[in-house]
């Protein structure tokens, strides 16, 4: 198959990024969190972390050299984390925004999932990591196809 019978995937998974990434920035905004302080607390919630774990849990999330302080640290100064001795852990006003937030987040992904059935969600999600997979072996090298 060509891939002129394709749709163009990249065009379409950056704007589904966009969106995902403006609904997350609109709905955890008002609330006063950016979403990598979101993930920063669903992360913690699953138990304590430094800051080099916290790091390489946010790294697909953060621009290259950007430290996980500067989402950490409104967390730290509105008490919904507390630092001891380099361990981070959710306090319980962290727990109670976690709950509030989380409502929130099955929200936006109730919407950008309606209509889309558990089996074609699954589908979706295999097929991009198949795609994925395929490509990551093949970075610095010079992919040739039959169609050209």
């Amino acid at each position: 198959m060509s891939t002129t019978d394709f749709r163009p995937i990249g065009l379409l998974l950056r704007r589904l990024d966009q969106l995902i990434e403006e609904r997350f920035d609109a709905t955890l905004g008002a609330r006063g969190v950016t979403r990598r302080q979101w993930q920063l607390l669903r992360t913690l919630e699953a138990g304590p972390g430094s800051s080099a774990t916290l790091t390489a849990s946010l790294a697909p999330f953060l621009a290259p050299g950007e430290p996980v302080e500067t989402h950490l640290s409104p967390l730290l100064g509105g008490g919904y984390v507390e630092d001891r001795a380099g361990v981070y852990t959710v306090t319980a006003a962290g727990r109670d925004l976690l709950a509030d937030l989380g409502a929130a987040v099955r929200g936006i992904r109730d919407v950008s999932t309606a209509g889309i059935t558990a089996d074609d969600y699954t589908r979706t999600l295999d097929t991009l990591a198949a795609m994925i997979a395929n490509l990551e072996p093949a970075l610095g090298t010079d992919v040739v196809t039959s169609d050209r």
